[in-house]
């Protein structure tokens, strides 16, 4: 191969690096803004939802500056010009202060999205104590009602039907607890065990509502405190991680470009 195909075809890659690059974080500030619509930056869940969608988003902005990086290394080391004509108006600056204020963005976003979560887990306890405290009011006005002491005469009936039902089907007999057997063998000489138990349950049944009231409540909190961990942990970490990232490119790119840290004297800019 010739050095003018070594040329022409360093070229197209340079070109084709630093156009894929520049694409990939114009692309991504566009998703971005459009993501941020409508804009309501008082709603705390739409503070939410757009630090998730940044933050899983965030690596694409970081390979399209990896892209057109690697596209100047490639032409700095093919021995292409460089009209880069100055630090200001050379296109790598403003990609490294955009590097810059996107690690500031996200730097931000780490504190901002742990207490937004925090505070949505604390709401969503005080829903679930709050819907659990109605339920438990509404158990102990329905206790008291005709409507509950009919519902507890048919539970009874449906109780004995089928008490009646497994004592007469031996195969069934079989299959069932030891408790229940045990029931229906006291019961071939006093048959009254029949009625004291179907008495028990039936004074059971408010506070059998009550504890699955309290139980789902448990598992609700449960549920709200996992998510709001999950929350934190995997967009607060990932935002600082992001962050770090960041802000590393765009310092230690600005500071190799002499644009900080010269102590005085320009530095010759990055080839």
């Amino acid at each position: 191969m010739t050095a003018t195909n070594i040329r022409q075809y360093s070229s197209i890659a340079v070109l084709t690096l630093i156009v894929a690059g520049i694409i990939m974080i114009l692309s991504s500030l566009l998703d971005f803004i459009v993501l941020s619509i409508p804009f309501n930056i008082t709603s705390r869940g739409w503070q939410m939802n757009l630090a998730i969608q940044i933050v899983d988003r965030g690596i694409i902005p970081m390979v399209g500056m990896a892209l057109l990086f690697t596209g100047y290394w490639v032409r700095s080391n093919s021995g292409l010009q460089d009209n880069s004509k100055g630090s200001i108006l050379d296109l790598r600056f403003w990609v490294l202060l955009l590097a810059s204020i996107l690690g500031l963005v996200y730097l931000l976003l780490f504190p901002l999205h742990l207490n937004n979560t925090r505070i949505a887990r604390y709401e969503n306890i005080q829903r679930i104590d709050q819907q659990a405290s109605q339920l438990e009011t509404q158990l102990e006005a329905r206790i008291g009602s005709s409507e509950f002491q009919a519902q507890i005469q048919q539970y009874e009936n449906q109780l004995r039907n089928q008490l009646t039902t497994l004592r007469e089907d031996e195969a069934r007999l079989n299959e069932a607890p030891e408790q229940v057997k045990s029931l229906l063998e006291q019961s071939k000489d006093n048959p009254q065990v029949i009625d004291d138990f179907i008495n028990r349950q039936s004074e059971q049944l408010p506070t059998r509502f009550l504890t699955r009231i309290r139980t789902r409540k448990q598992e609700l909190e449960e549920q709200a405190n996992t998510s709001s961990l999950k929350s934190s942990l995997r967009t607060g970490i990932s935002s600082l991680i992001l962050a770090v990232g960041y802000i590393m490119i765009g310092w230690m790119g600005l500071k190799n470009m002499g644009i900080i840290g010269a102590k005085g004297r320009r530095k010759t800019p990055v080839r």
